[in-house]
């Protein structure tokens, strides 16, 4: 079986290295790719990855001030692009994929609605830190 994901890059800097990289390792492979700034996502597009990353690395490109680190996916079965895109879309806050100027859809027709209650149940969060190790006494 094949895997969806062929090959992938994870959070690549922005620079003139890792473009030219790009261009030499996967070539004109196509695949959807996720601009971030830190680790926030600002973009998701699909397309030939190295051409449309450079493209976006543009000093003139729309969103060339945006992102400092993008990761790509070249998918083993190329039909999934579109699908992929729009999950990845449609998980980002809508303030965050304000540069996107479309949202994608997933089908009407495999379409779940919500219940009426949409409230969601206040959930305390765990302290996001590690906890500190006691220090071991010493018995004298």
């Amino acid at each position: 079986m094949k895997s969806l994901v062929a090959e992938h890059g994870i959070a690549w800097p922005r620079n003139a290295e890792n473009l030219k990289k790009i261009r030499q390792d996967i070539g004109k492979k196509t695949g959807v790719y996720v601009l971030t700034h830190g680790g926030m996502p600002m973009y998701v597009g699909k397309g030939q990855i190295a051409k449309r990353v450079k493209g976006h690395a543009r000093p003139g490109s729309s969103k060339s001030g945006y992102w400092d680190h993008f990761s790509w996916f070249v998918l083993g079965n190329s039909q999934f692009e579109s699908h992929l895109e729009v999950i990845l879309l449609r998980s980002l806050p809508f303030y965050v994929r304000s540069l996107n100027k479309q949202t994608g859809s997933l089908g009407r027709k495999n379409r779940i609605r919500p219940v009426p209650d949409c409230r969601p149940d206040w959930i305390k969060l765990p302290r996001l830190v590690h906890k500190r190790k006691k220090k071991k006494k010493n018995k004298k």
